[in-house]
């Protein structure tokens, strides 16, 4: 459980795509990791973070890079591999997106130990990549 918890911190986030051209809208950037997210493509979440990213939640204070944050979602897919997000609430000022969402799904092996966080991540998006992610969420599940 508590290793769950750990790789929860990337969630933040909960979500990807690749890399998206100069001056990218950055709640589509946003939405493309999402359903990255939802297809557990972990290449494409990791390409949607700028190389020098920083994920800042509950179990990672402050991991750097897009490739660390990458192997994350990795861990989180590999634990819960039916993972999928669902967007609660969705809002843009500027170069900041705002989600809500719940990440739901079950323990690899344990159909019946269901997993269900609520999530909320603010993204800053420059030239069409994630360059920070503050993920919060409850570690109590």
């Amino acid at each position: 459980m508590m290793a769950l918890a750990g790789s929860l911190g990337v969630l933040a986030g909960v979500c990807g795509c690749a890399a998206q051209p100069v001056g990218a809208d950055p709640a589509a950037t946003v939405r493309l990791k999402f359903a990255a997210f939802d297809r557990h493509d972990v290449s494409a979440i990791q390409g949607s973070y700028a190389d020098d990213a920083i994920l800042r939640s509950p179990d990672n204070p402050e991991l750097a890079g897009n490739a660390p944050i990458g192997e994350v979602y990795r861990h989180i897919f590999d634990m819960i591999p039916d993972a999928r997000d669902e967007i609660q609430s969705f809002d843009q000022s500027a170069d900041k997106v705002f989600v809500q969402f719940v990440m739901s799904g079950h323990f690899k092996g344990a159909a019946d130990q269901p997993v269900k966080v609520r999530i909320m991540s603010i993204y800053t998006v420059r030239d069409g990549r994630i360059v920070e992610d503050a993920t919060y969420y409850d570690r109590k599940m």
